[in-house]
């Protein structure tokens, strides 16, 4: 989140550093920021379909097993904006952990994205 929020700003802070390092009297040229913004939300909810939100999931299994561990979950949690991610991965997994293994299997990925549906999240 962070890092979103540096990289959308970062030309302007540093447009005004050079400003206020400047030993010059010129008045501010704000025209290359005329484009932005003048409010900027905390957060922008978008909201995903099926489809999309099983591709970020498939996109956090990052070791390519075909499973989605606590650990990836968390991430995806993260991502999609969870004020509480932990207890969101306990919760997802009792309700689509189908063989009680830890993981999120393909298989399971269908029932894993209702119970997300059914919690309203998207991607912030």
């Amino acid at each position: 989140m962070v890092k979103k929020f540096l990289y959308k700003f970062m030309p302007l802070v540093t447009y005004f550093d050079h400003i206020a390092n400047s030993s010059s009297s010129k008045p501010f040229n704000l025209s290359p920021f005329s484009n932005m913004p003048l409010y900027v939300p905390k957060s922008i909810n978008l909201s995903l379909n099926e489809e999309q939100l099983k591709a970020v999931f498939r996109k956090h299994d990052v070791n390519g097993d075909g499973c989605l561990s606590k650990d990836e979950l968390m991430k995806v949690f993260r991502e999609l904006g969870s004020r509480n991610p932990s207890w969101r991965v306990r919760r997802s997994l009792h309700h689509a952990d189908g063989n009680g293994d830890g993981t999120i299997s393909l298989d399971e990925l269908d029932e894993l994205v209702k119970y997300v549906v059914k919690q309203g999240y998207g991607i912030n």
